[in-house]
């Protein structure tokens, strides 16, 4: 790899541009000028492959009542540095699982924990990790001991506020006597009727209240014209006798009997349900252990055990990125690069980290890049979560950006090599011949068409241009190269075709694309004066003549044209 680097990222000057270009598409590269002095810019990607192996550890604790089950794994365990050193493998794990699984107690972080407590080696077979870690305790912090609040008798005093270890008490509420007073009569056994609210009353319904129902309508004639009004004539209430109220028939006296009591004025006491007293329902009531209830914290096993162990989890991290230096190039994408990127690359060992086995291969190409990976993944060297093991494989696509003239339409471009050194690949920016048609084309076009018609000067200074741009290409194309001198002498006589319609600059990119270009006729030839036809020619030698010499196929062009004007 890092032979293959170094050969990637050697100098890549203006000329070695030049003629990749040239050898990758020798049709484009005759229509480009390519100054000798053009900056190349340059970004070399490098693509790297990282595999890792961490180890992670966590320092936990568990607290936990010392249960029968677990007891015989407990004391496998205990007795501290003594018998088992400062750390030590758990025997087996059974305690942690069983403590989990049957009694849902899972650990938590361990605040006492310290980077002395993952000086423990990592389990290896033959210098490879094992990717399954056992877990180890510390022996000082790993005991058990007679539970505090029980002081080991397993019980204590009933935690219920009113009970307190009585056990059985008298009910305040109704004063040991089973009932209370009615709140709802308030022990006198009859309340308000809800009808008449006690006044023993009720609004007649008849009259509603009044007294006096109507009894007739008459019309009588009014004594100062002959127009009639009505009278209303009311007479006494029959069914109050003209009171307006009646006796309450749903109540004696305006009283009624409780609801609530049934007419008893008590109630059986809701706390002890009518018996006086009230028992515990929390704690134990037989003679052994009256009062009391099983110690919460040791769940009545009068015994508390604390482990402390440090868990390890292997992981594996992969990765591929691509990094830019120095920076990436405009409209170059990352997605274009690395589809030079050989992704199936053997990875080669970089880092060993395992215990005392340590070894650091990383070449100076791919070290910050690793190193930015390994950061990436919260990876250290010395510390947790620690890496153990790192596997790269690196490649650079050195990738380069110029810009370029287009022979026939002057324009500034831009293109780019992808993987210079390697699978190279041109990439032009913009289609430097592409044609449309807009609202400014059409004008140019109903311009010609009349300039055509009516014979315009314009129309036939323009005509020759057209024909001299054709017979320029024909002669560049004569002996089948275009040299750079006739390149730029091309671009400066032509200077710009944007006065031309789509059609006309079509015909142009199609001639000068065409490997066998149609043999020319008179009317290629035919200008609209014979001054004309001279500056044409004389423009035509001195291309030919530009790379220091007329080549023989060049001058039979030359020939030709002065046959067809005879």
């Amino acid at each position: 790899m890092q032979e293959r680097a170094t050969e990637n990222l050697k100098e890549i000057k203006i000329s070695d541009v030049i003629e990749k270009v040239r050898s990758l598409n020798p049709g484009e590269f005759n229509k480009m000028i390519i100054d000798s002095n053009e900056k190349v810019n340059r970004c070399d990607y490098f693509f790297v492959k990282y595999n890792a192996i961490s180890a992670q550890r966590e320092s936990l604790k568990l607290t936990f009542p010392v249960y029968t089950a677990i007891s015989g794994n407990m004391s496998e365990i205990t007795g501290g540095e003594a018998k088992h050193g400062e750390l030590a493998l758990f025997p087996s794990e059974k305690i942690i699982e069983k403590l989990s699984s049957n009694y849902q107690i899972d650990p938590e972080v361990d605040s006492l924990g310290s980077d002395a407590n993952f000086s423990f080696p990592l389990e290896e077979t033959g210098g490879t990790i094992n990717p399954e870690q056992r877990s180890y305790f510390i022996s000082d912090r790993t005991y058990s001991e007679q539970c505090n609040p029980c002081t080991g008798n397993k019980l204590v005093t009933c935690d219920d506020y009113d009970c307190e270890g009585k056990h059985n008490w008298p009910c305040v509420d109704c004063n040991a006597k089973g009932v209370i007073q009615c709140h709802g009569c308030g022990g006198a056994k009859r309340v308000d009727c809800d009808r008449c609210n006690g006044s023993k009353k009720i609004r007649c319904s008849s009259c509603g209240g009044d007294g006096k129902k109507v009894d007739t309508l008459d019309t009588v004639s009014a004594l100062s014209s002959n127009t009639r009004s009505n009278r209303v004539v009311k007479k006494k209430c029959g069914s109050c006798s003209g009171k307006g109220q009646k006796p309450c028939t749903r109540c004696n006296g305006g009283k009624v009997t409780c609801s609530t009591c049934s007419g008893a004025g008590k109630l059986t006491c809701s706390p002890c349900g009518g018996h006086k007293s009230i028992t515990c329902t929390k704690c134990y009531g037989d003679k052994e252990r009256y009062g009391l209830i099983d110690c919460p914290q040791c769940k009545a096993q009068g015994e508390m055990g604390y482990i402390s162990f440090v868990r390890t989890t292997i992981h594996n991290h992969k990765t591929e990125k691509l990094f830019a230096r120095p920076a990436s190039l405009v409209d170059v994408s990352d997605e274009e690069v690395m589809s030079f990127a050989n992704k199936q690359g053997d990875t080669k060992t970089s880092i060993v980290n395992i215990n005392s086995n340590k070894q650091n291969d990383r070449d100076d190409y791919v070290k910050d890049y690793a190193e930015e990976l390994m950061s990436g993944f919260g990876l250290s060297l010395d510390n947790f979560n620690k890496l153990l093991k790192e596997d790269t494989y690196y490649q650079v696509v050195p990738c380069v950006q110029i810009q370029y003239k287009h022979m026939l339409t002057n324009e500034t471009l831009d293109l780019s090599i992808i993987d210079f050194f390697g699978n190279a690949k041109l990439k032009f920016h913009k289609e430097a011949e592409e044609v449309s048609s807009d609202l400014k084309d059409k004008g140019k076009k109903l311009g010609r068409f009349f300039g055509k018609l009516f014979k315009t000067k314009k129309f036939k200074a323009q005509d020759d241009k057209m024909k001299e741009i054709k017979l320029m290409i024909y002669l560049a194309k004569a002996d089948g190269k275009i040299e750079e001198e006739e390149k730029g002498f091309l671009a400066e006589s032509i200077n710009s075709i944007e006065g031309f319609t789509s059609t006309e600059k079509s015909e142009f990119f199609n001639l000068m694309n065409d490997p066998t270009p149609p043999a020319l006729t008179k009317e290629d030839v035919t200008f609209s004066s014979k001054e004309k036809l001279n500056e044409v020619v004389a423009k035509l030698t001195g291309l030919a003549g530009s790379d220091g010499d007329i080549d023989k196929t060049e001058q039979e062009l030359l020939n030709n044209i002065m046959a067809l004007n005879e």
